[in-house]
């Protein structure tokens, strides 16, 4: 029996709040002054500019908010699980690091979505609760604070053993996912980052009613370990004397049932208004890039986001991610992307100077010897990657396999999506209407819905 181990080149983990940056230490380059603590923020980063030094006990926004876990980080924030001590309930805080506290654009777009009007997809969009600012040695620091949540997708899918969702789980998360983004759209809104670890899994209500004690008897108290520098000096004002680890309040993925699967769609620090400001290069992560971040010399729009969709549609529905490499270079990413669908546009393929290291000037494999280390010499194709990533590991998982016709409307879905030329990718309106979300996807988010509320009945 094989297990999932996921193939990810890029050495990044992902924290329950969303965050895209790397947890493990040991991943990063560079010397650093301190002595190596795994799954912590980068510890060299607690200087003027950086991180805010906060410790488990500590209260923010004159009192109101009281640090009792952490919940993750990414390379411009820490995320506390807080007790809103004046609504008696348990809120998310993210601290920004003082450099990029005054130019994240997230606060604006998460009280715009706020303000917007109620349409389907909007459930998803975290509500913002608070925003304020803090002062530390290390300088001025923003604060949002929204729902906490259990985990990201990413987390829910290392912590199985097959790296699968169930069935009818899977679509009604992909459903809720493409929901949102047609209405992140309607808004004029790109999200820009969209992958497992910025979509979250909500916490149940119960939890507000944990006092502090049933919280840590049920997922545990936080864990620290003490900070040291490696020369043996003390540590500077800006640097706490302990670092938390994130703790964990998830699930395995295959242990989600209906009903219990609403997301959140977190990290709207990438996200921009394509009509009022150019974003020419892609920010997400290498493997999910699309194609005319490299190939065009034109702003990024709407089909930006539909490429990156379509790659974590791909992602929940099966165990392995779409495209993949160890050392995802812009010219492996576009060797996968060719392999998969096929040759790109004449003016991009004659652009790409390397093309011929792997295929013919026909967009037929043609392995050199250079290149094909590790590789079959069988073409990775659309339908091939969706038995191995799909249809083999449910079957293996003892899950229900796509049925020949889900396959069928679900792949027509999938390639309308990842059109190469932007301009001819499906928008988020018509994959909204697309046969897969109306036999499948929808059905199975109001089933959920229908199991939610019988429990709660």
């Amino acid at each position: 029996m094989s297990t999932f181990t996921s193939l990810r080149s890029d050495g990044m983990r992902w924290d329950k709040a969303g965050s895209s940056e790397s947890r493990t230490s040991s991943t990063r380059s560079g010397k650093t002054q301190y002595r190596l603590i795994e799954d912590v923020e980068d510890l060299d980063r607690y200087r003027p500019g950086g991180y805010h030094p906060l410790q488990i006990g500590d209260e923010l926004d004159c009192g109101r908010y009281r640090l009792v876990h952490k919940l993750g980080y990414g390379g411009y924030s820490t995320i506390w699980l807080a007790r809103d001590l004046r609504r008696a309930r348990y809120v998310a805080v993210k601290v920004i690091t003082a450099d990029t506290s005054g130019c994240s654009p997230e606060v604006r777009f998460l009280y715009s979505l706020g303000n917007s009007p109620s349409r389907p997809g909007r459930e998803i969009i975290p509500p913002l609760i608070d925003d304020f600012c803090i002062t530390g040695p290390n300088g001025k620091h923003r604060c949002i604070v929204t729902s906490p949540a259990q985990m990201s997708l990413f987390d829910a899918k290392e912590a199985s053993t097959f790296g699968l969702f169930r069935p009818k789980v899977a679509q009604s998360i992909i459903a809720q996912l493409i929901r949102g983004v047609a209405f992140l759209h309607q808004e004029n809104i790109v999200h820009g980052d969209l992958h497992l670890g910025n979509i979250l899994i909500q916490f149940p209500g119960v939890i507000d009613h944990f006092s502090t004690s049933e919280l840590y008897e049920r997922f545990g108290e936080p864990e620290s370990e003490a900070v040291v520098r490696l020369d043996g000096k003390p540590l500077l004002d800006g640097v706490p004397a302990r670092v938390f680890i994130p703790g964990w309040f998830g699930v395995p993925s295959d242990e989600i049932v209906l009903g219990d699967e609403k997301i959140i769609l977190s990290d709207f620090g990438e996200s921009f208004n394509p009509d009022k400001e150019p974003r020419f290069s892609s920010k997400t992560l290498p493997l999910l890039q699309p194609p005319e971040a490299r190939f065009l010399d034109q702003p990024l729009s709407f089909p930006s986001d539909i490429w990156t969709l379509t790659c974590t549609v791909w992602e929940i529905f099966g165990q392995r991610p779409l495209f993949e490499a160890f050392f995802p270079s812009a010219d492996r990413v576009t060797m996968e992307q060719v392999e998969a669908l096929g040759i790109l546009p004449p003016e991009w393929w004659r652009k790409w100077s390397r093309r011929l290291e792997w295929f013919n000037e026909e967009g037929e494999l043609d392995l050199k010897p250079e290149t094909s280390r590790g590789h079959d010499g069988v073409r990775r194709t659309l339908d091939k990657r969706f038995d191995y990533c799909i249809q083999e590991p449910r079957a293996e998982a003892g899950l229900e396999t796509v049925t020949e016709e889900e396959r069928r409307a679900f792949e027509g879905m999938l390639r309308s999506m990842l059109a190469f030329r932007p301009e001819e990718r499906a928008t988020a309106q018509q994959v909204l209407h697309s046969e897969w979300m109306k036999g499948w996807g929808l059905p199975a988010l109001e089933q959920s819905r229908r199991t939610f509320d019988s429990h709660e009945s």
